[in-house]
């Protein structure tokens, strides 16, 4: 729980259970845990809305939503993203936005999809970002083992201009990474390879408890960028690189992509931390009798927490706006860096002067 008049390191709620509940009650948001068998205590928080501290709300349970509330909160630009019980989003809510350049950035879209040379040249682009964020990532670790894993990433990121079939690029860069990234996590947990995106939609679900952290944080990546892309005015369904994607929204698969390191990287923390009050632990989950892990509220709620401060953390970025640092470059948040890779998506559509593509 957020207290009040304290300062906190994240802005994102979770909540679960049987009978939860967000509602408008004396102009207040009251947002409402739900209970579990054999405990009948409810979490419970009222906000004015301009005090409320969430800027997402993570819903995995069963209860009453209050349109009233939602469309509150949809005005506030506050997400509200639903998932299932293995994290994988059910429905994305956020509100629309005006915007007097919607229309032209969503036909400029339309046209670019229609390009193929076009979809070429994004297609690279987001390869590129995707591999530069891997071995950022392995980069942040200062592993000495990680080491001839980032020169083979920066092989496979040499040869995506060239290639004629950046998608064997992208499957030969992937399959080294997660390779990689399976080692970095206690061999009890069962992690053994990234077994099917969250996004998708599938009847198969996380089977290891790493596979399931990285589904609800996918789901929460997926909610933010979302976001952007509606309220830019873009048309989520209609990407570049997965266009032929059926499971989820394409575009927000394509800009998820360079952004995938961040909930690869707050998992490796809760799982690997020092600190046992955050750290994932044998109690946290266990298996169905169909093979499936469920996680517990503890985990999930410490999880989606340093995951936001993974959105919080700041670096260089080529931004046009704000302060700039002499060699020309601002700071900014992972998540806002996020947002401008939508707005520049945008610009390039429909070949705006400024754009960095």
């Amino acid at each position: 729980m957020t207290l009040k008049g304290k300062q906190n390191h994240y802005n994102v709620k979770f909540l679960s259970g049987y009978g939860l509940s967000v509602s408008l009650k004396d102009n207040k948001i009251v947002l409402k845990n739900g209970t579990y068998p054999y405990s009948d205590s409810q979490e419970q928080e009222e906000w004015f809305i301009t005090k409320l501290p969430y800027e997402k709300i993570v819903i995995s349970g069963k209860g009453y939503l209050s349109t009233k509330a939602l469309a509150l909160l949809n005005e506030n630009n506050r997400n509200v993203i639903i998932t299932n019980s293995q994290g994988k989003p059910l429905s994305l809510v956020c509100g629309l936005m005006d915007s007097m350049t919607a229309t032209r950035y969503r036909m400029g879209q339309y046209d670019t999809f229609r390009d193929p040379e076009k979809c070429k040249y994004l297609t690279r682009w987001i390869l590129r970002q995707k591999i530069e964020s891997q071995i950022r990532f392995l980069e942040s670790l200062s592993k000495d083992d990680s080491k001839p894993i980032i020169d083979r990433l920066r092989s496979c990121l040499n040869q995506v201009e060239s290639s004629l079939e950046p998608y064997k690029i992208e499957s030969s860069a992937g399959q080294v990474y997660f390779k990689y990234y399976a080692t970095l996590f206690d061999p009890s947990h069962k992690f053994e390879s990234r077994n099917n995106s969250s996004l998708r939609i599938t009847k198969r679900n996380a089977s290891d408890p790493i596979n399931a952290l990285l589904n609800y944080g996918f789901a929460v990546l997926a909610g933010e960028i979302y976001k952007f892309i509606n309220g830019i005015g873009l048309d989520a369904y209609f990407g570049f690189n997965h266009h032929s994607h059926t499971g989820f929204q394409p575009l927000v698969y394509d800009i998820i992509e360079p952004f995938r390191w961040l909930v690869e990287k707050a998992v490796y923390h809760v799982a690997n931390t020092d600190d046992w009050r955050h750290k994932l632990l044998f109690k946290d989950y266990a298996w169905t009798k169909d093979g499936q892990v469920v996680l517990s509220d503890r985990i999930k709620k410490n999880f989606l927490e340093r995951l936001e401060r993974e959105f919080q953390k700041e670096r260089e970025c080529d931004f046009k706006h704000g302060r700039m640092k002499e060699n020309g470059m601002s700071m900014c948040q992972e998540i806002t860096i996020a947002k401008i890779a939508v707005q520049n998506l945008a610009q390039y559509c429909i070949q705006e002067k400024y754009y960095h593509i």
